[in-house]
């Protein structure tokens, strides 16, 4: 099947068809040079967020996940969780290796960085590669190139360690090859966009919108450019598109199942996002307004804040395509559009905290309208002419604007929120009760934990065997019978906190006086986050 349908369409496509796709076959030296300078400066931001403790909690755990499979007491695949997607996790594996020779690796949480500025990298090169592709010149797509790699959404989220900048990475290795196959109807141009979305899956749920707006539209449009037997290349082209998430989606879902026994643990576990919103349903609506026309109005705050040029290219970019029968348009509307619309629809549901970060996907976006609309306009009039040149010098030019807003504590309510952390010692904190823990000496399996909440403590600690913590597969028989295995203390969180703690929700009021059970040994931090160790009584 593959074989005939590859000869058939190179044998329809022609000439005139093949051309574009071989000027927009990416410049080695070019987009080698444009990762390795993108590199260096988001491991230099990264580790200018390390030192000042500005540590996001998202890629600090995704980190711990990881860890938990080579470290802990009981180390093993499962370890990596069910709650988040597993592939940034797995990632950090790799650089977490070294974390006997360079325990920050883990402590602070520079293996997410290195796998987060790794995938920023990518990403740029890929930006440049899919505006060359487009056909965009070289002055404007290095200006364009540059207005995505220097937005604060795109540079911090390649720092900080978190799954944004994989799940934008390949999203554009979805856009890219997509970009050639409208044109050169390619079915192994298709197989790559239905691997990298088979691999934004494994990142990130949302890669099920851009999944679903990719099948559809390649089976509208290979029925309607197919020559022949239209609707049987039209469904052949959908399944080789989408075979890949289908896999992923149903492979990571039976895995959970199996193991855990749920589905969808971010949905249904008490440590899932379902949760951890409902929990924070009270701060969200204080901060955003509550019901769906505050959470409409919060949203298109942000998309003005880190995307005011974005309304007017999408219809910049419609107008012309629509005009020049242009179909390219519909690429990036299909994979980064579907994006954005999943995520502000989660919010204005009620489903999300509506962080920031989960508007990243409007800055390549942006970026691509802008330069599909750039090739559009030539040759045109001079009034267009001279939108071609201001346009990539506006992306530039409020990019000042854009990082002013990641001050705002409205609308980047997470950013501030780790900032005022940072201030706190929060991190610091958490490294200090793992010093003193770790001076204690203890043998494996000493110190009970629910690294949901103190995982910052078990990555900071040199001894991670001393804790048993969530994710081994003995931890509900040990905090169930403490003395009979070996646990001598138990660290615990504020319930304010740790609203799901397994240890404080099996022994009910333990946190605030050892409930007749255990005596205070330690305590640390200020505020809401606390961290109290007890020792049970008639410990081993």
């Amino acid at each position: 099947m593959s074989v005939i349908t590859v000869e058939r369409r190179a044998a329809t496509a022609g000439p005139s068809r093949a051309a574009p796709r071989r000027r927009g076959r990416p410049h080695p030296r070019e987009g080698t040079v444009l990762f390795l300078i993108a590199l260096l400066g988001y491991v230099v931001l990264g580790a200018f967020l390390i030192h000042h403790d500005l540590l996001f909690t998202d890629g600090l755990s995704r980190v711990g996940n990881g860890y938990y499979v080579l470290f802990s007491r009981d180390p093993h695949l499962a370890a990596v969780g069910f709650v988040w997607n597993p592939l940034p996790s797995l990632a950090a594996m790799i650089p977490l290796l070294g974390t006997p020779v360079w325990p920050d690796l883990a402590r602070t949480g520079w293996a997410g960085v290195i796998v987060s500025a790794a995938c920023g990298a990518g990403s740029v090169a890929l930006i440049s590669a899919c505006l060359r592709r487009l056909g965009v010149g070289r002055p404007a797509r290095f200006a364009l190139t540059a207005a995505f790699a220097l937005h604060p959404l795109t540079a911090l989220s390649s720092a900080d360690g978190a799954s944004e900048a994989m799940f934008t990475f390949w999203c554009l290795l979805v856009v890219y090859p997509l970009l050639a196959w409208v044109r050169t109807r390619d079915p192994r141009e298709l197989l790559w966009a239905g691997l990298a979305l088979g691999l934004a899956y494994a990142t990130r749920y949302e890669a099920v919108a851009p999944a679903a707006a990719v099948v559809v539209g390649v089976l509208v449009w290979s029925a309607i450019t197919a020559q022949e037997r239209r609707w049987q290349f039209a469904v052949n082209d959908a399944v080789l598109v989408g075979l890949p998430v289908l896999a992923s989606f149903i492979g990571w879902a039976a895995a959970s199942k199996l193991i855990v026994g749920e589905w969808f643990a971010t949905f249904t576990s008490e440590y899932g996002n379902s949760a951890q919103v409902s929990a924070g349903r009270v701060s969200i609506d204080v901060s955003t307004g509550r019901g769906a026309l505050p959470a409409v109005g919060y949203l298109l705050e942000q998309t003005l804040w880190m995307a005011p040029l974005l309304g007017a290219l999408v219809l910049l970019a419609g107008i012309l395509a629509w005009r020049r029968r242009e179909a390219r348009v519909l690429v990036p509307l299909a994979v980064f559009g579907a994006v954005l619309i999943f995520a502000d629809l989660v919010f204005v549901l009620g489903t999300s905290f509506g962080w920031l970060r989960f508007q990243v996907g409007a800055v390549p976006l942006t970026v691509l309208l802008a330069g599909q609309s750039l090739v559009l306009l030539r040759p045109a009039s001079r009034p267009a002419r001279w939108v071609a040149i201001t346009l990539p010098a506006l992306l530039i030019l409020v990019l000042p604007l854009q990082w002013l807003g990641m001050g705002n504590a409205r609308i980047a309510r997470e950013e501030v929120y780790l900032a005022e952390q940072a201030r706190l010692g929060v991190h610091r904190t958490e490294r200090q009760v793992a010093d003193t823990i770790d001076a204690l000496g203890l043998p494996d399996g000493s110190v009970a934990t629910d690294v949901a909440y103190s995982y910052g403590i078990v990555l900071a600690s040199r001894h991670p065997r001393s804790f048993v913590i969530t994710p081994d597969r003995d931890f509900e028989a040990a905090i169930a019978d403490p003395t009979g295995h070996g646990v001598r203390y138990v660290l615990l969180t504020s319930p304010e906190v740790g609203a799901a703690d397994a240890i404080a929700a099996l022994y009910p009021g333990l946190y605030a006086d050892g409930a007749d059970r255990a005596v205070l040994v330690g305590a640390w931090g200020e505020g809401i986050q606390q961290w109290r160790l007890y020792e049970w009584h008639n410990a081993p």
